[in-house]
């Protein structure tokens, strides 16, 4: 290994010194000794020249050239001079020697070969180093790309991680508060502004809305006359102005240089705009001025271009779709409520006394669910459930709903069928899936007491727990064919007795921590509650255990 590396190094030496020197030198160790010449200029002809005092003056001289790696001429006799030339190579020690004749064309002739050898490789050198600029430049161009293309693909995956298109609560405006700022800081500029003028549902009002995000603040009203003044000068498109400010003379460009505005649409109609205005360049306190030769690129830094216009379309694309898929899904859910409140009719008109009794109980129980401190989505499930919970009983024969007198085992055996019956009725629908577990097991107990299955404890459904509290309380404090609504103070005292073995003391609990509300809701009713006296024995909740 070592004799490899000593070979390459005489080669790579030997390649530079025929370059310099021709072919009438010799190469010598650090020593001053000779060492291989492979048919160069013999010692014994470098010799034959010189005298023996001369010889060693060589020695020296390649000892001192060895040393220091600098380059030496010196008088070596009367005759001649010698020219020493160390080897490029750090690791070796070898120095090449030319004899020169002591006369003037001799060293002239030294001196224009070594001139030209070194300007040269000067020439050589300087194309070497802009090439290496030029690669770094592109290297450093390619990263910027490849990490630019990065952030983008990063910001893109989010973007779709974001779109949670199930959620009837996620809006255009959610949707663009989760995503906008990420947008802007990705593309650059000063203040992103989505602009929604058109209406997703028939809910929409105050329209335009216009949400905003970024480290510049800019006004509603400056943001619409921007928008405005845009739309007149090119329609509804993607348009880009960089320094516009000079193509508008009416003062609603102020303080703005660089803009674009993106139409957020879908081939079946717009929805809004999209306006991004001001690019942050990275280093804002630098000034140029033309003629300076990064003039070009720092202008370039302060304008929008297709990089940024395009991120801009896809996510106006984006919002767009959803906006399109939230008035879809309202529309449904306005369908859905319709059918779900012919239900409730089918009931109401089997049973006038109980008339109003699923809407109170689904207030009730979101009111309950809002105190448990459950999200929005869910407390508007609890809503649903509380409003189809009683669907069971359309199946439930009349005579046995609207009789005066106590039921028999039998007719309350038939009432205690009504959960899982609404539970059949509602299995099928896909989309309500959510309220089965609510409407099957709203009449369990704590303790295990209750119906259909026997439950105990947390074995029950939380939405079930909390249907539970809020249909037992419209059920005790509402007229019945049977009896007469006992008062509020009355079943409340029940409720406290009853928490922890008929109902969930959590549940309870949030209850009356929103009893005002329970108690103005109760007002409502189209048919108030008549006071009677209550007797000592237990009163008979015929869909729910019995209460004392």
């Amino acid at each position: 290994m070592i004799q490899a590396i000593e070979q390459r190094s005489i080669a790579v030496g030997d390649r530079f010194f025929r370059d310099l020197l021709g072919e009438n030198y010799v190469l010598f160790n650090a020593d001053g000794t000779v060492t291989a010449t492979d048919g160069r200029t013999s010692i014994s002809l470098l010799r034959s020249g010189v005298s023996a005092g001369a010889e060693n003056a060589i020695a020296r001289l390649v000892s001192g050239v060895a040393g220091t790696g600098v380059p030496r001429l010196a008088r070596v006799s009367p005759e001649c001079f010698a020219w020493a030339v160390p080897s490029p190579c750090k690791a070796s020690k070898l120095v090449a020697v030319e004899l020169v004749r002591s006369d003037s064309d001799a060293l002239v002739d030294l001196v224009n070969r070594s001139s030209l050898c070194a300007w040269t490789r000067e020439i050589s050198s300087r194309q070497a180093k802009e090439q290496v600029l030029e690669q770094e430049e592109q290297l450093l161009a390619y990263a910027a790309q490849v990490t630019e293309d990065l952030e983008e693909l990063t910001w893109l995956r989010s973007l779709a991680t974001n779109l949670e298109l199930s959620e009837s609560g996620n809006s255009v405006e959610r949707i663009a508060e989760s995503v906008l700022p990420s947008l802007c800081r990705l593309i650059g500029a000063h203040c992103l502004v989505f602009i929604r003028d058109i209406p997703v549902t028939g809910m929409d009002s105050n329209l335009p809305l216009v949400w905003k995000t970024g480290q510049t603040e800019v006004s509603r009203q400056h943001a619409l006359q921007i928008v405005a003044a845009l739309l007149g000068q090119g329609g509804e498109r993607t348009i880009v102005k960089n320094f516009s400010e000079k193509q508008f003379s009416d003062g609603r460009f102020d303080g703005v240089e660089s803009c674009v505005l993106v139409p957020v649409a879908t081939e079946s109609g717009r929805l809004g705009w999209l306006l991004a205005m001001n690019k942050d360049i990275a280093a804002p306190e630098c000034s140029r001025t033309y003629g300076d030769p990064t003039y070009n690129t720092y202008m370039r830094e302060r304008e929008f271009g297709t990089f940024e216009a395009s991120l801009m379309s896809a996510t106006a694309l984006v919002l767009a779709a959803h906006g399109r898929n939230c008035g879809l899904f309202h529309e449904k859910e306005l369908l859905l409520r319709g059918v779900i409140r012919s239900m409730i009719n089918a009931i109401d008109a089997k049973d006038s006394y109980t008339c109003g009794h699923s809407d109170r109980v689904a207030e009730f129980s979101r009111l309950i669910a809002q105190q448990l401190s459950l999200d929005f989505n869910h407390c508007e499930q609890v809503y649903m459930t509380g409003l189809l919970h009683d669907v069971g009983k359309i199946g439930v024969p009349d005579h046995v709903l609207k009789k005066p007198s106590q039921l028999t085992d039998a007719e309350f055996e038939s009432i205690k069928q009504h959960p899982g019956i609404g539970y059949e009725i509602l299995k099928h629908l896909e989309n309500l899936s959510y309220v089965l577990p609510g409407v099957l097991h709203h009449h369990e107990a704590m303790d295990g007491s209750g119906y259909p299955h026997g439950l105990k404890g947390d074995e029950i459904p939380l939405n079930a727990r909390i249907l539970a509290v809020a249909d037992s309380y419209d059920a005790m404090t509402s007229n019945r064919p049977y009896r007469r609504g006992m008062p509020t103070e009355k079943a409340e005292a029940i409720l406290l007795e009853g928490s922890g073995r008929q109902w969930d003391p959590v549940c309870v609990d949030a209850f009356f921590r929103t009893v005002n509300g329970v108690r103005t809701i109760a007002r409502q009713r189209s048919s108030p509650y008549q006071p009677t006296t209550v007797g000592a024995g237990p009163v008979l909740n015929r869909e729910h255990t019995v209460v004392r």
